[in-house]
């Protein structure tokens, strides 16, 4: 899945095939808060979203909703979420069925305040449990940008990236509950935005996206 401001394009990963595509129709009354669609998930047939209005109203986010079994990608829910943390970037589920959501604030001296949010998904209401501030190390890779990219990989472990740079920083809550950072993976083969673990493949493989170029996937050794 292919995932811009307004428009999604899903394709086949062996041969680059477009299968389908969508786009918002902002001048419909549903469709018109669209404005920019981060990082998506698909969890049991449907395609989960972060999107906020950044650089409108940096508060105002949703989860958007597709159904994408077999050939579709159809848009079946908005979800609004509450005006509390800053701006949206990614979505993922744990494998425990909790959902987390990063939520970004952006510039020096501020994006310290970049929140890790954990949810029950809980009649198509996200209900937040609990919420954590990113680790002083990591924050301060981000120079004044944020958390773009957000995905739990198959260790156990989260993976995050920032905006500009080629590192994953791998992250877990410790004995202590406290997010921290494991470690750094450099030249991870893309840089920053949003990025998907494959939990489809036989092999770990992280999927990422460089801007202004065509989509591009790296394996990341397991440590």
């Amino acid at each position: 899945y292919a995932i811009s401001n307004i428009k999604i394009v899903k394709c086949d990963k062996k041969t680059n095939k477009v299968i389908a595509t969508w786009e918002a129709d902002t001048t419909e009354k549903k469709y018109k808060h669209f404005h920019h669609l981060n990082s998506g998930t698909v969890i049991d047939g449907k395609l989960y979203c972060a999107h906020s209005r950044y650089d409108i109203d940096p508060n105002d986010n949703t989860v958007e909703i597709w159904n994408v079994e077999g050939k579709l990608l159809e848009h079946e829910q908005t979800i609004h979420m509450p005006r509390k943390y800053g701006s949206l970037t990614w979505i993922d589920q744990h494998p425990d069925g909790t959902w987390w959501m990063c939520y970004a604030v952006y510039g020096e001296g501020e994006n310290h305040k970049t929140k890790l949010v954990k949810y029950q998904y809980l009649n198509n209401k996200f209900v937040e449990v609990e919420n954590w501030g990113f680790p002083k190390e990591v924050v301060n890779n981000w120079e004044d940008m944020s958390c773009s990219g957000g995905s739990w990989g198959p260790d156990g472990l989260l993976y995050t990236t920032g905006h500009d740079y080629p590192r994953a920083y791998v992250l877990r809550i410790d004995d202590t509950n406290n997010l921290s950072l494991v470690r750094i993976e450099k030249e991870v083969g893309f840089f920053g935005q949003g990025i998907a673990w494959d939990r489809y493949s036989k092999k770990p493989i992280l999927w990422g996206i460089e801007r202004n170029k065509n989509i591009t996937q790296t394996y990341i050794p397991q440590k």
